[in-house]
């Protein structure tokens, strides 16, 4: 029987072990306010509790939507 994704929550996999954790969007949400600079390098990463070595990563990385300010006023790029 499949565990049912609950609302609101992003997957993450430890890339050692293969746990999967499902994370609510508000503590995300909470990690963007404490350190904005992450979000330049991706998205945010977590030691895996199960295995202890591992690093857990969004299953499915999301959309990430620049937008040009200033000079730039317009430009919109969006990367995968």
């Amino acid at each position: 029987m499949h565990k049912k994704r609950q609302q609101n929550t992003v997957t993450y996999v430890c890339a050692e072990c293969g746990a999967k954790e499902e994370i609510p969007q508000d503590v995300l949400e909470y990690f963007d306010d404490i350190n904005p600079e992450q979000l330049l390098y991706g998205s945010h990463e977590f030691k895996c509790e199960k295995c202890k070595t591992g690093i857990m990563k969004p299953e499915k990385e999301p959309e990430i939507i620049i937008k040009g300010y200033g000079l730039h006023e317009g430009i919109e790029e969006r990367l995968k």
